[in-house]
């Protein structure tokens, strides 16, 4: 029996790593359709609206999930939990980031010293200098690259394997959960790095906010949820292992 057979039960289910992104994608094209310009404009790019604050929502289960595993390191492979951390982490300064540490939510005002540096008047890191915004987006991208598309379909049979569990890119490397949402976070925003090839459409036309306009805001929402599954499945399948050895 395959390690991905005895935890399939124990895994992300159908509903979660199919059904949300294909919810999110139906969002993205018929949110066009049914909103006018300025209320698809609040919902699918501003501060308050559904795609940033379910981009922090992504992102807090998979902290706690990250903190869980990091208390139970001793289950896994030897470093394995200090990655697990450290990922929370990266989750924990990116949700901090869109909800600028929660100034968006609570209105308290930007402090003098971080207002002269921050492009936009924001109590955040990202809107201060690019190694802060340039930086985390490309090493997020190259690991959706290789890690959720390129890794879980090359290694899927080793993956697979009734020993995989013993080795740390078991739980280090995302599995087939992973590929759905991290290739649709890479081909939507192509329109928008080709637009000198397809032209680009009509201001607030659908085209235009359907594939342009807020392709950004829908990016880092799909980053979001790319690190969710991954933690998520982690915690999974270490704790239906521990449920089947106790």
């Amino acid at each position: 029996m395959t390690a991905s057979t005895i935890d399939k039960k124990r895994d992300l289910p159908l509903w979660i790593w199919v059904g949300l992104p294909l919810a999110s994608l139906a969002l993205r094209f018929i949110a066009p359709a049914v909103l006018d310009a300025e209320g698809w404009k609040q919902q699918m790019t501003e501060e308050f609206g559904l795609v940033q604050n379910l981009t922090v929502i992504f992102l807090l289960p998979a902290i706690v999930a990250g903190v869980l595993i990091f208390l139970r390191r001793r289950e896994l492979p030897r470093g394995v939990g200090w990655v697990m951390l450290l990922v929370a982490l990266g989750a924990l300064y990116f949700a901090g980031e869109e909800a600028s540490w929660g100034q968006h939510w609570l209105g308290y005002k930007t402090p003098e010293a971080v207002k002269k540096i921050n492009t936009q008047d924001e109590f955040n890191f990202h809107n201060t200098h690019n190694i802060f915004n340039n930086v985390p987006r490309q090493l997020m991208f190259a690991a959706i690259v290789v890690g959720g598309i390129i890794l879980p379909l090359v290694l899927k049979r080793r993956l697979a394997a009734p020993e995989a569990p013993k080795s740390p890119r078991y739980w280090l490397i995302p599995n087939y959960r992973l590929v759905l949402i991290s290739a649709m976070a890479i081909l939507l925003r192509l329109p928008k790095r080709m637009e000198h090839i397809l032209g680009a459409p009509s201001s607030g036309s659908y085209a235009d906010l359907a594939f342009f306009k807020g392709s950004g805001e829908f990016k880092e929402y799909c980053y979001a949820m790319v690190i969710m599954f991954y933690m998520l499945s982690v915690y999974l399948r270490m704790r239906s292992r521990k449920s089947r050895t106790g």
